[in-house]
């Protein structure tokens, strides 16, 4: 799913690297693979800031995310 290019996937769905557009993004109209690169997004944001991957399980985020994907199988 060429997951390493994680910011030219979101980039090319209208989304920015960054946890507002991230937080902000509508899965709903998202493939899988967008999806995808929100999770691989959020887990490398964690490298630069201590807490991210735990702010966007507190928001609802990768709970969004992955209802989107059990539905998209």
């Amino acid at each position: 799913m060429e997951l390493t290019r994680y910011g030219d996937i979101l980039k090319d769905n209208g989304l920015e690297w960054g946890k507002e557009s991230m937080k902000n993004a509508d899965a709903s109209n998202l493939n899988a693979q967008c999806v995808l690169a929100l999770i691989m997004g959020a887990v490398r944001a964690e490298r630069f800031c201590d807490g991210a991957v735990l702010d966007f399980f507190k928001s609802g985020c990768m709970l969004k995310w992955l209802e989107k994907l059990k539905s998209i199988e």
